[in-house]
């Protein structure tokens, strides 16, 4: 006869078959036959993270690293909510996060029971599917119902486009009662993994627009390393009518590919003669840019045709010019193009005036006195190679961008939703998977808000953090009126009296602090090359960095 909670002891299995290796449990108590369950699993690591928000940050670190599946478990009640700022998250960076929500029994719902609230389908616009199981499996239809809503729901998350799904698990008490001792050999389903691809009609269709464009923009956006889109974007490079943006955030870089396109199209957007710049043909491949600059020329300065690759929300006409949607890899479409049969200078005229730029910002980056823009500056010249830079929203990202990218790094930020409020928990958990130096770059409100992603046994030494205390808010003194906000900067900015180094200390890390520009090599140095997990703050002056924000687009707009 079936136990009543066979099911629960059948989850675990069906994970384990379809690769899940890896749970986040956040600890309670209606969820603890879930965790009896996982925690007797052979092979599945189990990790415990009290604070859920940044539990579920940390999973979605752990996906970001390999791009497997990762389970997160929680209890019922307010529990679950504070999971959904990283299941947004994951949802817009496709990552596959499998979100087990224990749940009151439905006679318990709307019954002023502890801990209860409506949970069925309750992330519903950020999830790819939500799948309730039912209370008890004495029967073998629910059974084999819940068996198969539970390999549905994890198929679902790792089948492209990837993201979380949730999991509803309601239980009726007895909660702390033994669980069969074996699983009941569940069924398993998977897809089997195909790619949609262009058939030789519309290729050849799209190799004749290719052909008739002289001036080509290729746009690469967020994407983790990917050797064959690095290929590609080269080939596209060495094109004389081809232009290849790509922010640091798409780890694409290379000969003749623009990775500071915000301060090259600050420039070209402030020049008489900018409508030189517009290409005919934009090439989009990827999620999302940050470069506002270059959203505003391409804006203004619509294309005939927009072609648009490998993202997992086709109809996303950023720049409103969007006509092609193209199914499949970009190296199988856009890599079988005519190239070498276009004469043009459409990329020489780029780059000049890149260099342009460069010599620019390299006159206005040198001999500053401390300030984040300093501090960006030597970090990037003194991070080991193979280190992954994690970057927290904001200004932190932002600064990074003014400098090239370089092809030894990888860059990850959450752009997904842009928030701040778990970056320090995803970086976390990317290096406590990875194993790989790893750094993480925030300013001091990012590092406060997330404060949390501190708190669990995972900090691996691998981690090193700068937090650059600006006592609040910069990116608000960059992008705001001085005039309009005189009198209300404080809700913006935030200004604070946390002591940081206080913090640190309080869970376990090392820490160092540094506020004289001769020292920041030095300190930085020392951060990179510490044994153990570590904080550098370095003090910088708010006003100042405003001033180099505002001061260096000055430079590049207005010197000829």
């Amino acid at each position: 006869m079936n136990h009543f909670r066979q099911g629960i002891k059948n989850i675990p299995e069906i994970c384990a078959q379809h690769g899940v290796k890896k749970v986040v449990i956040a600890p309670g108590s209606r969820n603890a036959p879930l965790i009896f369950a996982f925690t007797a699993q052979p092979d599945m690591e189990c990790l415990s993270i009290a604070d859920e928000r940044s539990a579920a940050y940390f999973a979605l670190g752990m996906a970001q690293q390999n791009g497997e599946a990762v389970a997160l478990v929680c209890t019922s009640g307010t529990a679950v909510l504070n999971f959904a700022p990283a299941i947004a998250e994951a949802y817009y960076q496709n990552l596959p996060l499998l979100v087990f929500t224990a749940d009151r029994p439905a006679e318990m719902i709307d019954q002023a029971d502890g801990q209860t609230l409506r949970q069925n389908n309750i992330f519903g616009n950020y999830i790819k599917a939500s799948f309730d199981l039912p209370v008890e499996t004495l029967v073998d239809a629910d059974l084999n119902f819940c068996d198969r809503q539970v390999s549905q729901a994890i198929d679902t998350a790792v089948t492209y486009p990837q993201g979380p799904v949730q999991i509803n698990v309601p239980l009726r008490e007895p909660i702390y009662t033994a669980l069969p001792e074996n699983h009941s050999n569940p069924k398993i389903i998977k897809t089997l993994f195909s790619q949609p691809t262009i058939n030789n009609e519309s290729l050849k269709l799209l190799q004749n627009s290719w052909k008739s464009h002289k001036r080509k923009m290729v746009v690469f956006g967020v994407f983790p390393k990917n050797d064959c889109l690095s290929k590609l974007a080269q080939q596209l490079a060495n094109e004389p009518d081809v232009v290849v943006i790509a922010e640091n955030l798409s780890n694409i870089s290379g000969e003749n590919i623009i990775t500071q396109p915000e301060a090259l199209f600050a420039r070209i957007n402030s020049l008489a003669n900018k409508d030189l710049f517009a290409p005919d043909l934009l090439v989009t491949i990827g999620h999302s840019v940050i470069c506002k600059q270059l959203k505003i020329f391409l804006r203004n300065h619509q294309t005939t045709e927009q072609w648009q690759i490998e993202s997992s929300m086709p109809y996303v006409d950023t720049y409103k010019s969007l006509t092609t949607i193209i199914p499949g890899y970009a190296t199988e479409s856009i890599g079988k193009m005519p190239f070498g049969q276009c004469k043009s200078d459409f990329s020489e005229f780029y780059m000049s005036e890149m260099a342009t730029v460069n010599t620019l910002h390299h006159e206005f980056s040198t001999d500053q006195p401390i300030s984040d823009m300093v501090i960006t500056k030597q970090l990037l010249a003194l991070i080991p190679q193979n280190t992954t830079l994690h970057l927290a929203n904001s200004t932190s990202v932002r600064w990074t961008q003014l400098f090239p990218a370089r092809t030894d790094l990888t860059y990850i930020c959450n752009r997904g939703t842009s928030g701040i409020d778990g970056s320090m928990s995803t970086a976390a958990g990317y290096a406590y998977t990875s194993g790989q130096p790893t750094v993480f770059l925030t300013g001091d409100i990012s590092f406060i808000y997330d404060s949390n992603a501190l708190w669990n046994n995972y900090i691996s030494n691998n981690l090193k953090i700068i937090v650059m205390n600006n006592n609040g808010g910069n990116i608000f003194r960059f992008i705001g009126d001085k005039a309009l906000m005189k009198n209300s900067l404080d809700f913006f900015t935030t200004p604070h009296h946390v002591k940081i180094k206080s913090l640190v200390e309080a869970f376990g890390l090392d820490y160092l602090n540094c506020d004289k520009t001769d020292e920041l090599e030095t300190s930085i140095k020392t951060l990179l090359n510490a044994s153990k997990a570590t904080v550098l703050e370095v003090f910088t002056d708010a006003d100042l960095n405003t001033e180099n924000y505002k001061g260096y687009f000055k430079n590049i707009c207005l010197r000829r």
